[in-house]
């Protein structure tokens, strides 16, 4: 099978896209029968393609056909290079099969208007209108906003018209939950095939086993309280305005409160200035590599995931891989991940004193917090993993060839 994989973030991952598409491919070229082509912007200033191809071994074909400089407008012009240059791979490599890795950014919307005539799916992680409902639930305030969320604000009207027509002209859909593939066939009135496959991580990088002696990696957090850890984007539907609200309601525990992550610093340090909160109890890590994450989880007692707006988040997954117990707002698929009180604790999103509450549980009662991490590890293990997730996707390819 040949396939043409069209990936906006790939190397390096910088959100749940990326890692998703990496685990996948990862995977995915482990089997003979697959000739993968990636097409993918160059991402950064030092970006290396001989080290991406390294990583995969040397099975795939990598086609950087453009650059990524930011985190919005680059996908513009990674669109209108699919639109130039696909159709011309596509002669010399008479591809079976097209995955788009993400429908929010709509990498061959183009090529909607002008199908090369081989069938295609595409993945849904989120929803333009999921997103922007999102941060405005947690302000109204459009200055108040990370400022890739104001570019998502301001592009919201032509982005949702090209998501509705990009998705009635998408036969096949795979989904990451069952949340989602609800939410397309009762709010979007979808008609095509989905295909619900639960995202999966590789056991292989979040391997609780393998990490040792996390300190050498983060020597600024040793000797630190017990940790409570936020990784994830540093935008307002990520709820990190909760997240610095429940610190100030815990200043009396010695946890040490820890950020992870790519976005807006401004919000991050505005939040903790409005709410007084000293230096010494957080630290500011600012982007960690995917593959540094798992030093990061083994050194953390809590991990938290406080969002307005999620569908089946990545990071939780790892988190859960490396034995951390996890509270998480109840949003999107993240009960299809946790089973509150058995596998993590949850809370409706926007209450902090619901947070603040399990937090301090946590912190105080050494023993549950043991039990709730162990049950998400042997979770994760049996069900949320990167073979299990490409597997899946092979049986889906095949049947949409098939059908074809």
């Amino acid at each position: 099978m040949r396939l043409a994989f069209l990936a906006p973030e790939f190397f390096p991952p910088i959100g749940g896209v990326g890692i998703y598409s990496i685990h996948l491919i990862k995977e995915l070229s482990k089997h003979e029968d697959m000739d993968i082509h990636v097409f993918t912007p160059a991402r950064g200033k030092d970006y290396d393609q001989e080290k991406v191809l390294n990583y995969f071994g040397h099975r795939i074909k990598l086609h950087n056909i453009s650059n990524a400089h930011d985190d919005f407008v680059y996908n513009f012009t990674f669109q209108y290079k699919l639109f130039r240059e696909l159709p011309r791979y596509h002669r010399q490599y008479n591809y079976d099969l097209i995955h788009s890795a993400n429908l929010v950014n709509m990498p061959d919307i183009y090529l909607k208007f002008k199908p090369l005539g081989i069938p295609s799916v595409a993945t849904l992680h989120t929803t333009i209108k999921g997103q922007v409902r999102g941060f405005l639930d947690v302000s109204k305030n459009f200055l108040s906003l990370a400022p890739s969320e104001r570019w998502s604000l301001a592009a919201y009207p032509y982005i949702s018209l090209m998501e509705r027509i990009y998705l009635r002209r998408t036969k096949h859909m795979i989904t990451v939950s069952r949340r989602f593939a609800e939410i397309l066939r009762e709010q979007y009135r979808y008609r095509g095939v989905i295909e619900p496959i639960h995202n999966g991580i590789d056991l292989e990088v979040f391997n609780y086993q393998r990490v040792n002696d996390p300190y050498e990696r983060f020597p600024q957090l040793k000797g630190k309280g017990p940790v409570v850890l936020y990784a994830g984007r540093l935008v307002a539907r990520k709820g990190l305005n909760l997240f610095v609200e429940a610190m100030s309601e815990l200043s009396d525990t010695g946890a040490h409160f820890v950020f992870a992550g790519r976005g807006s610093e401004r919000l991050i340090f505005d939040l903790l200035q409005h709410h007084e909160i000293p230096n010494e109890r957080y630290t500011y890590l600012g982007f960690v590599q995917n593959d540094q994450l798992p030093w990061l989880y083994r050194l953390s007692s809590i991990f938290v995931l406080p969002s307005f707006y999620e569908n089946l988040p990545f990071s939780l997954l790892e988190a859960m891989a490396m034995k951390v117990p996890c509270i998480a707002a109840n949003v999107g698929a993240v009960n299809e991940v946790i089973e509150t009180g058995e596998s993590g604790l949850l809370f409706e999103a926007g209450d902090v004193k619901a947070l603040v509450r399990h937090i301090k549980q946590l912190l105080e009662n050494d023993e549950y917090r043991v039990r709730l991490a162990e049950a998400g590890f042997r979770r994760v293990r049996a069900e949320f993993t990167a073979a299990t997730m490409a597997e899946k996707h092979r049986q889906f390819y095949e049947r949409v060839l098939n059908a074809a």
